[in-house]
This record gives C-alpha cells, sequence and structure tokens, in this order.
C-alpha cells in the first residue's frame, strides 16, 4: 500500500503528457504553422537588438598603422611584419613617402563613402553597396564620412577630421569613430 501512494505522489509530480497538452499542442501548433511563412513578426521577435554604439572622438592614425574595430578604446597597431597593406586591418592609413600615395583603407572587409546628403548610421551602412578597399586621401573633406564593414561583424562610422600639417613632425590622419560591435554575423573564412 505504502508502495502505491509513492507510486501515486511520485506520478503526480512527473509532467503531464495527457490528452490535455495533446489539444493545447494541436491548438497553438496551428496558429504558430500559420504565423510561420508570413515571417513577419516571428522573425523580427527573434532577431537581437542592435548594439549599443560606442563613440571615440579624435583619433590620431598615424601613416602606416591600422585600428581593428573590436578594441576597445581602439588604438593604431603596426600591422606587424606584412605592415597595414598585406594585414588584417579594419581601418587603414598608408603614405608611400616615395610615390606620395596617400589613402586608408581595409584588409578584412568593405569601405563605403557616404554622400554628403547621407547621415552615417548603423541603418545607411547596412544599406549601402557601394564597396571599395582603398579610398584616397584626395576624395576626403573635414566631414567626410566612411562606413567601415569588418568581416568579423563589427559596423562603424569614420569621420574624417583632416590629416596633419606639413611642418608636423609625424604624418598622420584625425578621425573620430562611432562603431557597433557585433552588429552582423561574421563573415565565414575560406
Amino acid at each position: 500500500m505504502a508502495s502505491v501512494i509513492g507510486l501515486v505522489v511520485l506520478g503526480s509530480l512527473l509532467p503531464d503528457s495527457g490528452d490535455k497538452s495533446k489539444g493545447s499542442s494541436s491548438a497553438s501548433g496551428g496558429s504558430a504553422s500559420s504565423a510561420a511563412p508570413s515571417g513577419g513578426s516571428q522573425n523580427k521577435g527573434g532577431k537581437p537588438a542592435d548594439p549599443t554604439p560606442a563613440s571615440y572622438k579624435g583619433i590620431n592614425l598615424t601613416a602606416n598603422y591600422q585600428l581593428m574595430l573590436a578594441d576597445n578604446p581602439p588604438r593604431p597597431g603596426t600591422g606587424g611584419n606584412a605592415g597595414v597593406l598585406y594585414n588584417h586591418g579594419d581601418l587603414y592609413f598608408y603614405l608611400d613617402t616615395l610615390f606620395g600615395d596617400t589613402k586608408v583603407g581595409t584588409n578584412n572587409g568593405k569601405l563605403v563613402v557616404l554622400n554628403n546628403s547621407q547621415k552615417g548610421s548603423l541603418e545607411t551602412c547596412r544599406a549601402e553597396t557601394r564597396y571599395t578597399e582603398k579610398i584616397g586621401l584626395d576624395q576626403l573633406t573635414d566631414g567626410s564620412e566612411i562606413c567601415v564593414l569588418s568581416d568579423a561583424g563589427h559596423i562603424a562610422v569614420a569621420t574624417y577630421r583632416g590629416k596633419s600639417g606639413a611642418n608636423d613632425p609625424s604624418n598622420y590622419i584625425t578621425l573620430d569613430l562611432t562603431i557597433w560591435r557585433n552588429a552582423e554575423e561574421p563573415k565565414k573564412k575560406s
């Protein structure tokens, strides 16, 4: 008798798999399957919220140095033995003193120079498709905005603030950065 009471108590603690749940499953299954094909609210509800942007003002990026958007705060790095043209920097500033070639570029994603009428934002950078990997410094003026879309999934707006003066002992450009880290899925490496 005690074993029967123990089985009844134990049975009441187990999840109910009776007819009640089958009825509610089929009812909810019907409404869920009718909502799934439309893709509307279910996809939006399941998508993670956009990341909060981080802003950095007045970053001096020395010639032949690069920035990685994952770094907090982003600090210029040399790119190692390969140099910035052959490394994996998200954004670099290159100066060839022999030929006078100056440009900003990326080896780890895509760049888009925004038109003057466009406002640099996460939405704008996601929507733009006029991709390039290099931009001549002569194409930028104070306030020019560049979308940086890294293969690691980070998106940034780099605002060009100018370059060092002729009498400055080093060559650099000044940027303001707004970064949305992990804004996209990282690209698969092939």
